[in-house]
C-alpha cells in the first residue's frame, strides 16, 4: 500500500539541538516525536524510504495515510454521521427563566421576570420524552442556561420530577449542567444541584479578580458581584460535601481590554486559596458579538488573544493547576445547531437549536425560532438553522473551513457567526505550533527545572509566532 503525509497534521519548530521536532495529526489528536532526517523525509515525499517500523507508528497515530484517502471527505462524513447519531445520550438544553440579576454590558439578552409555566413544563417534558423513545437513548443531559437559571430553580425542580415521572425507568440517567452566574449558588443549592437534580458540572463567570469583574458584571442597579459569587465558589469548593460530590465546578473568564489585566491576579487569588486545584476548569473566552450588540469592538485581537492565553496558561502551569498532555480532542459537532437531535426551549415555550438566541431582539422573525412548544411539542423540524453546516463546508469554499488544517479539532466553531460575518476561528489557529512546543516541554522537562523552562518559553514569544494559520 501507498502512503501521503496527512494534510491535517503541524509541525513543531525544532524541539532539541538534533532538530527533532513535534508532528501533531489534528484528525487523531495524537503527536510524535521525529528526527530531523524523518521530518525531511515526510516533507519531500520520501515515505516509502522511511524504515518500516518507523513508519507503522506514524500510520498508527494518524501522521500518515493512505495515499487514495480523502481525508476532507473522511471528516465530513463523520461529522454527519455523528450528527446523526440515535443512540448514547439525548442532550436538551432548558431555560427555566428569562430573568438575570445582572446586567453585563456585553449580554445580548433581555431580561424578564417570565417563568417555565407548569403547563410549558409538561409540553416540554413530552416532547423530550417522545424524542427519547423513538431515538432509543439509554440517558438524557439537560444543559440548564439562561438568562439566569438558579433564579428559575423551582421550575427546575419540577422540570426534573415530571422528566424523571414521564421516563419511569430507574435505569436510565437523568443528568445535567448549569450554567450561572453565581450569585444564588450557595452551598444547599449546591448540594440539591448534585444530590436531587443530578448535576455533575457547575460553570461560573468570573470576569478577573474583583475590581476589574466588577466592571464588567455588575447587578441590574449597578452593584458589585464578585465578593457574593467568589465567597459562594469559594465556600463550596472547599467543603466536604464539594470533594466528596460527583459535581464540580468550572470557571469562565470572558476577556477584553476592560479586564485583560485582571487575569493573572485572578489565576493567582485561585491558587492563593486553594481552589486552583479543586476546580475543573479555569478557560478565557474573548467577547464577542451577541445579538448584534457588537462588543467585539472592545476585545483583544485574535492575535492578542492568543498569546494572551497562552501565557495565562503558563502561569496555571506554575501554580499548579491541573493540566492536560493532550492536544485538542477530535470535534464532530460544533453545538447543538449541528446536531440534528438538540434543541433548547425559553420560558416562553419557544423550540430553537441555538443557545445564543433567545430574548434577543436581535433575531426576531428569524428562522432560528423553530416553533414554541403549545402548538408544536409533537412536530419534528426538518429544516433547521445550521443542520447543513458541513454539507456547506464541503460543497463550498466560502468560509476557510474546507481548507483548514484545524477543521477536525474546531468542527468550523460557530455557523451562527460566520453568517453574521464574525469570524468565530479558536485562538488555536494562531498559536497551535506554540501549543505544541508547550506539551513537549511539560513532557520532556524535570520538575525541579520546569519555572525555567516556562519563563524562558514565554519570554521568546514574538509576534510572529502567532500569525493566522491559513485562510
Amino acid at each position: 500500500m501507498e502512503y501521503k503525509l496527512s494534510y491535517y497534521i503541524f509541525f513543531s519548530n525544532p524541539v532539541d539541538g538534533l532538530g527533532s521536532r513535534v508532528v501533531y495529526s489534528t484528525k487523531s489528536s495524537k503527536t510524535v516525536l521525529i528526527t530531523k532526517i524523518c521530518h525531511e523525509f515526510l516533507i519531500n515525499g520520501l515515505i516509502d524510504q522511511i524504515p518500516k517500523s518507523i513508519t507503522q507508528v506514524l500510520i498508527e497515530n494518524g501522521i500518515v495515510v493512505n495515499k487514495n484517502e480523502n481525508e476532507f471527505e473522511s471528516i465530513i462524513d463523520e461529522n454527519i454521521e455523528s450528527g446523526k447519531a440515535e443512540d448514547g445520550i439525548l442532550y436538551e438544553v432548558i431555560q427555566p427563566t428569562a430573568m438575570c440579576q445582572l446586567g453585563c454590558y456585553y449580554c445580548g439578552q433581555k431580561h424578564t421576570k417570565d417563568y417555565l409555566e407548569n403547563d410549558i413544563i409538561d409540553k416540554i417534558v413530552e416532547r423530550i420524552n417522545l424524542k427519547f423513545r423513538v431515538g432509543n437513548y439509554k440517558g438524557i443531559y439537560i444543559g440548564w442556561f439562561g438568562a439566569e437559571p438558579l433564579m428559575g430553580l423551582p421550575q427546575m425542580r419540577h422540570m426534573y420530577n415530571k422528566l424523571k415521572e414521564s421516563i419511569n425507568d430507574d435505569s436510565v440517567k437523568i443528568k445535567g449542567k448549569v450554567v450561572t452566574n453565581g450569585l444564588s449558588l450557595k452551598e444547599g443549592i449546591f448540594n440539591e444541584l448534585a444530590n436531587e437534580l443530578y448535576i455533575d458540572y457547575i460553570e461560573v463567570t468570573l470576569d478577573g479578580a474583583q475590581e476589574y469583574h466588577d466592571k464588567h458584571r455588575y447587578t441590574k442597579s449597578g452593584g458589585d458581584s464578585f465578593d457574593i459569587i467568589y465567597g459562594n465558589i469559594k465556600k463550596i469548593i472547599l467543603s466536604e460535601n464539594y470533594k466528596n460530590s460527583k459535581c464540580k465546578i468550572g470557571i469562565r473568564c470572558n476577556v477584553d481590554h476592560q479586564n485583560v489585566d485582571g487575569v493573572i491576579p485572578l489565576i493567582n487569588l485561585l491558587a492563593e486559596d486553594g481552589l486552583h486545584d479543586k476546580i475543573e476548569s479555569l478557560y478565557f473566552m474573548g467577547i464577542y458579538s451577541w445579538g448584534g450588540n457588537d462588543a467585539q469592538n472592545g476585545s483583544l485581537t485574535k492575535e492578542e488573544m492568543a498569546m494572551m492565553r497562552l501565557k495565562w496558561e503558563v502561569q496555571k502551569i506554575k501554580l499548579g493547576y491541573p493540566v492536560s498532555l493532550v492536544l485538542h480532542g477530535r470535534k464532530t459537532n460544533t453545538c447543538i445547531a449541528t446536531s440534528t437531535k438538540s434543541e433548547m426551549y425559553d420560558a416562553f415555550g419557544n423550540i430553537y437549536n441555538c443557545t445564543e438566541v433567545s430574548y434577543a431582539d436581535f433575531y426576531d422573525g428569524t428562522s432560528y425560532k423553530l416553533g414554541n412548544i403549545k402548538e408544536d411539542h409533537k412536530k419534528v423540524f426538518a429544516d433547521k438553522p445550521h443542520n447543513d453546516w458541513f454539507q456547506i463546508v464541503r460543497g463550498s469554499d466560502k468560509y476557510p473551513c474546507h481548507s483548514c488544517k484545524l477543521l477536525p479539532v474546531c468542527g468550523g466553531s460557530c455557523p451562527k457567526a460566520w453568517n453574521e460575518n464574525n469570524p468565530p476561528c479558536p485562538p488555536f489557529k494562531y498559536n497551535i505550533i506554540k501549543e505544541i512546543e508547550l506539551k513537549y516541554i511539560l513532557r520532556k522537562t524535570p520538575k525541579e527545572n520546569l519555572n525555567e523552562k516556562l519563563d524562558q518559553f514565554v519570554m521568546a514569544f514574538k509576534p510572529e509566532d502567532f500569525k493566522r494559520i491559513g485562510k
